[in-house]
């Protein structure tokens, strides 16, 4: 008895303390030091952007150890960089997953959105997206010297390259564009209702190479007057791909790292490795172009361009300079982009509007509250005292849950939560199967506390084997489903282990403290209404 008491003040007692910890401080106007987290809510649930990059596995699928291993490697390098590029910009809380759909790989960002003004948003969502696309390949240039005409007509090929990959049925212009800016030399894409003025055409063609003074010119129409465009220069860059002359193109297939060293004086510096085939690359150019710049590049963005010093033969190379180490560590960050040679491309861009996810929550609550309150009434009116012990159980319950999803992290979503709902409504049906055997055993003879006792024993297989699978499938779901299931296996899962808890250390306790205090079996409405009618 007295252990008993322990438990039940122990219950009392954790109760509390969980309450204090789930609900928002402001809620109750109590300063709690250890509330102060504040729970995750997915883009459903608040303002924000969610961004979808296709993952061209194109360059990747031609190597010869290609793999299922080498994809995942591929992927989780992906999402580990753009995690990294994401946390620089001091931007909190974003989600970063992989998803596989029409036959190809994804990368979907979640960037959640606060109450800042629209300019900030926007400034912010730039940003990340600039960050976002510098991570896809690592690319060593020289000067090109003079322009010769093979360069200008190489010009209008890629112009022709480009109108044939917006030609293609099913390709978005806008795709496609994105895709030729990042990999090709002086090329501008953008949208615009002044066409005729920016570029001093005549005639507007839509999807046609129209030459202009400077360069090539392909169009889209967006709207009556307002178009996307693609503006291919007819001057390339003052930089060339430096290759060996074996015509090795030296690039992110030769690099092995990156990392910040320090000189004797304590100046940072970045130290570049090749691997073998990079390192005798790297000496014929260093041979070759001493005094001369070596341009690094990352997504077409030009990083550094060191003047080479001397041959360097060894396959390790150094940049120096007035580098703080911040700032020797950023480039060196920028450089190690390299690890994933597979570029990602914008796909789609998605705004959650602020409102509608607050609508969708607060609608969320008020019928959660609304179903809790039912289901309260429903336990009392069927089972009375033992229903309301079902029902402080079912409560202890939903505060176990939500101090685990707020302690651990765990983004909300609407589908989170309904795996949630799910899970209560299963630790509810393990109630009800204990209280109808239950009133098996009393029904049998027995006193209300052995009944009690037997009653849990007897219910206890089916209430596991039910919990048990419903498991199983929740891990199915969360291991090789999409991103919206993944939210809802987790959830149910981690639901599914509380109501077991629950059930044995809370329901359990409860109801054997009320079967010793309680000796009429009166104490269930049924009893009663059975003794009326015999």
């Amino acid at each position: 008895m007295k252990n008993l008491i322990f438990r039940l003040f122990f219950i009392i007692l954790a109760g509390a303390m969980l309450f204090s910890y789930v609900f928002p401080r402001n809620s109750y106007g109590i300063d709690v030091p250890f509330s102060g987290n504040e729970y995750k809510l997915g883009l459903d649930l608040q303002w924000g952007i969610e961004l979808d990059y296709k993952v061209d596995l194109s360059v990747a699928e031609k190597e010869e150890d290609y793999n299922s291993e080498r994809k995942k490697a591929i992927l989780e390098g992906l999402k580990s960089i753009i995690d990294k590029r994401v946390e620089t910009l001091k931007i909190k809380d974003s989600v970063i997953t992989t998803a596989s759909y029409a036959g190809e790989e994804h990368i979907i960002v979640q960037i959640p959105l606060k109450w800042n003004s629209s300019f900030e948003n926007n400034a912010n969502i730039k940003r990340a997206k600039e960050a976002i696309w510098k991570v896809v390949q690592i690319e060593f240039k020289e000067l090109r010297g003079e322009i010769t005409e093979d360069d200008v007509k190489q010009r209008y090929e890629i112009a022709q390259v480009v109108l044939e990959e917006v030609q293609k049925e099913g390709n978005d212009f806008w795709v496609s564009a994105q895709k030729f800016e990042i990999t090709k030399e002086n090329v501008e894409i953008g949208e615009s209702e002044s066409i005729k003025n920016i570029f001093k055409v005549d005639e507007l063609k839509v999807h046609e190479i129209i030459e202009t003074e400077n360069g090539y010119l392909i169009l889209s129409q967006l709207s009556w007057e307002k178009y996307k465009y693609i503006f291919i220069s007819n001057t390339p860059s003052l930089w060339k791909p430096a290759a060996d002359t074996e015509w090795r193109i030296l690039n992110d297939k030769y690099f092995v790292n990156s990392s910040v060293q320090s000189d004797e004086t304590w100046n940072s510096m970045i130290e570049l490795v090749f691997n073998d085939d990079g390192a005798d690359i790297f000496w014929e150019l260093t041979t070759r172009l001493i005094n001369q710049p070596i341009a690094i590049f990352v997504w077409g963005e030009l990083l550094t361009s060191p003047t080479v010093q001397a041959s360097i033969l060894s396959g390790k190379a150094v940049i120096t300079g007035s580098y703080t180490r911040q700032e020797a560590r950023e480039l060196s960050n920028d450089i190690n982009t390299w690890v994933v040679p597979a570029p990602i491309i914008l796909t789609s861009e998605k705004t959650i509007d602020s409102k509608i996810g607050w609508e969708s929550l607060e609608k969320l609550v008020i019928a959660w509250v609304a179903w809790f309150a039912i289901i309260f009434l429903f336990l009392v009116l069927i089972y009375r005292l033992w229903g309301l012990i079902a029902s402080i159980a079912l409560l202890l319950y939903v505060l176990i849950v939500l101090s685990i999803i707020k302690t651990l992290g765990i983004v909300l979503t609407l589908a989170s939560i309904a795996g949630l709902i799910l899970s209560i409504g299963m630790a509810i049906d393990a109630n009800i199967l204990i209280f109808e055997r239950i009133k098996v055993e009393i029904k049998k003879g027995k006193k209300l506390r052995d009944a009690t006792a037997i009653g849990f024993k007897q219910s206890w297989s089916a209430i596991w084997d039910s919990n048990f699978t419903g498991f199983i499938v929740a891990m199915i779901l969360f291991i090789f489903w999409v991103n919206l299931i993944k939210g809802f296996g987790l959830m149910l899962a981690l639901g599914i282990i509380v109501s077991l808890f629950s059930a044995m250390w809370i329901s359990r306790v409860l109801l054997i403290l009320l079967a010793q205090a309680v000796k009429d079996k009166t104490c269930f409405l049924w009893m009663k209404k059975e003794k009326e009618n015999k």
